[in-house]
Parts: structure tokens; C-alpha cells; sequence
């Protein structure tokens, strides 16, 4: 695992009505908070792609579903808060010819924070560290 990052949960999902409260009702009545989702098409797939507050307990529920769950190494980034913030981001990552995969906004957290899939997880974390840019690892799990 590297240093700075947090679990992101992948599935295949069906594209139809319910499918995703399907998932997410058992992952809240076995207490597992979703504070950040995407969905979208990978390779023509439907795919669910989340942030749990507790990564291990979420696979067991969706494994119990009869669902197959991966996890990925992302990275939780606060966006400053000033104006260009994200693009400060944006522009680090750029420097570093990093290229982000996917993006999407944790939404029960405080602060402005983004979860990012890169290319190159290591070199991100590295770089925006350097950068003075604050990264949540597990502690982000209780917020």
C-alpha cells in the first residue's frame, strides 16, 4: 500500500433502476457510511467505484451480496479553499505528466476533498505532498 492513500471499492453493477440502493441499503444497516461514489462506464461496464468508512466491512456485506468487490489504492486530496484551489491540483499533477483516471468529491466531509485514481500513485502523492497539499489516509474513514 502506499503512504498517503485510502481504499476504494470497485464492482460491476447492472445498469437498471434499484440497482444501486441495492448495494448501498446493506452497506448503511450493517453501519458502513458511503461518503463518496462514482459511477460511470468502464469499458462499457457499468462500474460502482466508492470510498466506505470501513473498506474491509463493505467487501464482506457486498461479498455476502453474492457481488464481486476489488479494492484500488487512491488518493484523498483537499482542494485548498481559495479561488483556483482545484486548479492548483490540476496543475501539479500536469507537471508531473500524471493523469488522473477517475475523480469525484467526498460528500460528508467538512473540508473539500476529492478522491483521485492516477496513473502514477506514488509520483501524485509525492508531488503534491511537496506541494504543500493535504492528503487524508485512513483517518478519513471516521470523519
Amino acid at each position: 500500500m502506499f503512504v498517503m492513500t485510502v481504499k476504494e471499492i470497485v464492482l460491476g453493477i447492472q445498469n437498471k433502476p434499484g440497482e444501486l440502493a441495492r448495494i448501498i441499503g446493506p452497506l448503511n444497516e450493517n453501519d458502513v457510511r458511503v461518503p463518496g461514489f462514482w459511477v460511470g462506464a468502464d469499458n462499457k461496464k457499468p462500474t460502482l467505484r466508492f470510498i466506505a468508512s470501513d473498506p474491509e466491512a463493505a467487501v464482506s456485506v457486498l461479498t455476502g451480496l453474492g457481488l464481486k468487490a476489488t479494492t484500488a489504492d487512491v488518493i484523498a486530496v483537499q482542494v485548498p479553499d481559495h479561488p483556483g484551489g482545484l486548479n492548483t491540483i490540476l496543475t501539479i499533477l500536469q507537471s508531473e505528466k500524471i493523469n488522473i483516471l477517475h475523480i469525484y468529491p467526498c460528500l460528508e466531509i467538512n473540508d473539500a476533498v476529492l478522491i483521485l485514481e492516477v496513473d502514477k500513485t506514488e509520483e501524485a502523492v509525492r508531488a503534491l505532498k511537496n506541494n504543500w497539499i493535504n492528503l487524508y489516509d485512513e483517518r478519513l474513514y471516521n470523519m
